[in-house]
């Protein structure tokens, strides 16, 4: 750009224009509206840089595929069972030792409570529903490349590894058909968008009550990255 003996250059310009997005983020974040720019930012700049898969090449809209708790795929009554200590982490460790233990051992004799450990009913409302969930890889099956085409989606590390399955609608079935996932970490929680249906997938690792159609897999960058989304021992005693 060139006007009389002034010249700015491609690289001066574009330093001109961060200098001001950071100088009106500055001005923002004083004024305490910095926040949810900040969050945008983040999300748009983190969310394309860490997938893992994307279904097509058209781009990828995530405010389509509103996120949704593990929680959410029970039904109401089997919520009252599992679902509020299957979602709270904390409340085990503000129990006494002796008292989980005789809860525990109520649950062992509760047929309630043992259905819901096995149970296979979904939410209707979600059938067909566009939704994004954070959860762990658990690979079904590969192909002669060695990658994952076929997987379980579950709330917590290990779940049908070192831990016994959960209820099968708190697992997710995905099939990515021929093109499958070459480098995942188990440990590694990611988040699935797509839209989710209800429907069986049975696999000796385990049952499934849902399966998503994925759009999009991304590594999942928050506190829970390596852990789980729910208190594991509510579902496992």
């Amino acid at each position: 750009m060139q006007k009389g003996n002034f010249t700015i250059t491609l690289k001066q310009l574009m330093f001109v224009v961060v200098f001001l997005l950071l100088g009106s983020a500055t001005g923002l974040w004083i004024t305490g509206q910095g926040a949810g720019l900040v969050t945008g930012l983040l999300t748009l700049f983190s969310s394309e840089s860490t997938a893992i898969y994307q279904a097509s090449d058209n781009g990828f809209n995530r405010e389509s595929y509103p996120d949704i708790e593990w929680e959410a795929l029970l039904p109401e009554n089997e919520k009252a069972l599992i679902g509020r200590q299957a979602t709270e982490p904390s409340t085990s460790s503000e129990i006494p030792l002796h008292e989980q233990v005789f809860q525990s051992i109520q649950r062992t004799f509760d047929s309630n409570y043992q259905q819901a450990l096995v149970s296979t009913n979904t939410v209707s409302a979600l059938n067909n529903t566009p939704v994004s969930l954070n959860g762990f890889i658990v690979p079904v099956e590969a192909n002669a490349e060695r990658e994952i085409t076929a997987f379980f989606v579950v709330p917590y590390f290990g779940a049908c590894i070192h831990y016994p399955p959960p209820p099968p609608n708190q697992i997710v079935f995905i099939n990515l058909g021929s093109m499958g996932l070459s480098s995942i970490d188990i440990q590694q929680a990611y988040t699935f968008s797509g839209v989710l249906t209800t429907g069986l997938y049975e696999d000796p690792q385990g049952t499934s009550a849902y399966i998503l159609d994925a759009v999009h897999i991304a590594k999942y960058g928050g506190k829970n990255a390596q852990g789980s989304f729910h208190l594991e021992g509510a579902l496992a005693n």
